[in-house]
């Protein structure tokens, strides 16, 4: 995931690729959002806490009662990737604070997310933008306004809380105990369209991740392929929102039976996932699943191209990550230039539990 070249001031639309245009419109004092920074050091429990408590101080009692819910109340996993003309959200939307409130916010995000987690959030949100001048943008209110907030339980270094950011195409759940973040779990990240340019910043929202697993496929031999196949591409991911506690049956190729080079490939793109997180959680994460590699079994099926049929899914007794490229647009402006969803879940720790 990564962003190619400098933000520019004012904002138009381009898409040098397939030659998308759009027109410039009243999105642009979000997107590009903010460059990523550490305001309270390296992102971390401890820096989210800080940030987060500057943020809430900006909002009375009742305006904070808006996106701050009990920790394991209903509302935390009524949490949805499909647009907001679909399904309603809770919490407070970017499009309700204040430009003060806004900054905090991605403030926020950064020192929670560290910078991979954070561009994630930047390419998700500048796809939106995207879309939100295509003929459906009003009915499905495709916009970068519609990414919502909420906080679960009290922010505080002795007890455990947690938060929720997303919208269209993202949902991502951290969850925070003894002033540590303990998991991602489940997160959703995709976007529509994949590849696309705005004013002069290249983005190639979730390739990193398809072409991670594209990586380990073409490493396999011919037989390793056959018993990494994933068989038909699903319609959707199979553990997405809604679908928590879904165990799919395990597929393709038990990492037992890669070599050396082919496992650090297959933990490679495992990374692409877990690196979203800070590195408090991240680097004893990976460390685990290193630990436990030949437990992880890796399914495939389609190619590396941008707009074709793709599925992938790695899974343990603590993972379970899913990568599908639809091969189709929503969006008649995004067509060609790819759709993704994927999902990161730790079936052990769903929302800290």
């Amino acid at each position: 995931m990564r962003l190619f070249s400098a933000a520019a001031l004012t904002f138009c639309l381009t898409t040098a690729l397939f030659a998308h245009e759009s027109p410039t419109h009243e999105h642009a004092e979000i997107v590009p959002i903010p460059a990523y920074s550490q305001p309270y050091g390296q992102a971390s429990a401890a820096a989210a806490l800080e940030a987060v408590q500057a943020l809430l101080a900006t909002f009375d009692e009742a305006g904070r009662a808006e996106f701050m819910f009990d920790l394991n109340g209903p509302t935390r996993a009524a949490w949805s990737n499909l647009p907001a003309g679909i399904v309603d959200r809770t919490g407070i939307s970017i499009g309700d604070m204040s430009d003060d409130q806004r900054a905090l916010l991605f403030a926020f995000l950064a020192s929670s997310l560290g910078e991979e987690g954070y561009e994630s959030v930047a390419e998700v949100i500048a796809a939106e933008t995207f879309l939100s001048t295509d003929g459906r943008a009003a009915r499905l209110k495709w916009a970068p306004e519609n990414y919502w907030l909420s906080i679960f339980g009290t922010p505080s270094a002795d007890t455990a809380w947690g938060w929720q950011f997303g919208g269209h195409h993202l949902g991502l759940n951290i969850s925070i105990e003894n002033n540590r973040v303990e998991t991602m779990s489940p997160s959703f990240i995709g976007t529509e369209p994949a590849v696309f340019t705005i004013n002069g910043v290249d983005y190639e929202a979730v390739r990193d991740m398809h072409l991670a697993g594209y990586a380990v496929f073409t490493s396999l031999d011919a037989g390793q392929q056959s018993a990494a196949d994933a068989g038909n591409v699903p319609d959707d991911v199979l553990t997405g929102p809604g679908a928590d506690g879904t165990i799919p049956p395990t597929i393709g190729l038990s990492a037992s039976q890669m070599s050396p080079a082919q496992q650090e490939l297959l933990l490679s793109a495992i990374a692409e996932w877990v690196t979203v997180q800070p590195n408090e959680n991240a680097t004893p994460r990976m460390a685990e699943l290193r630990d436990g590699i030949a437990d992880l079994s890796f399914a495939w099926v389609g190619t590396d191209e941008v707009n074709t049929p793709t599925y992938m899914r790695i899974q343990g007794p603590t993972l379970i990550i899913e990568m599908l490229s639809t091969g189709g647009n929503v969006g008649d402006s995004a067509e060609g230039a790819g759709h993704y969803h994927t999902i990161y879940r730790n079936p052990t720790t769903e929302y800290g539990r």
